[in-house]
């Protein structure tokens, strides 16, 4: 797992900027405790926030190098349901049929036909990618990842 180097950054920049600040000549008793203050403030920041792992999406694969992408077997792998699991995760975890298709055309600018995309969602059903609210009707829901154990086939 990886973590944001921009926190990590942005932290020891803040921590170095005070220490600067805190060692200048000239700089009066009151001004000293200040920077001081601030700094143990941000070291106790630093404590009570740790660094969390960056979540890993399968989906996203802009940021590998090409020796890495030969190595994988994404020519299986289907953008439609990235991109209704990305909407599905926006619409905290479960939509309709209709905020789904609203979805995909303001967060992808992709206009999709409603029984294909029907049809899809079935499919992902099927998967144990989405569940199907049992209390509503028409709402669609991300599965949890416990329930993503797929059953056997039918005889």
């Amino acid at each position: 797992m990886r973590t944001s180097p921009k926190r990590t950054d942005l932290l020891s920049e803040l921590a170095k900027a005070l220490a600067e600040l805190e060692a200048r000549p000239g700089l009066s008793a009151e001004e000293r405790g200040r920077w001081l203050r601030l700094r143990h403030q941000l070291e106790q920041i630093e404590e009570a926030t740790p660094l969390v792992p960056a979540t890993i999406d399968p989906t996203e694969l802009s940021d590998l190098p090409p020796a890495l992408l030969s190595e994988l077997s994404v020519a299986h792998a289907d953008p439609l349901e990235a991109q209704i699991v990305s909407v599905l995760q926006s619409c905290d975890g479960s939509a309709s049929l209709d905020q789904i298709l609203i979805g995909l055309y303001r967060k992808f600018e992709t206009i999709q036909k409603r029984r294909p995309l029907q049809n899809k969602l079935w499919r992902m059903v099927r998967k144990g990618t989405l569940r199907k609210a049992k209390a509503e009707r028409g709402i669609f829901s991300l599965a949890a990842q416990d329930q993503r154990v797929r059953k056997g086939r039918r005889r």
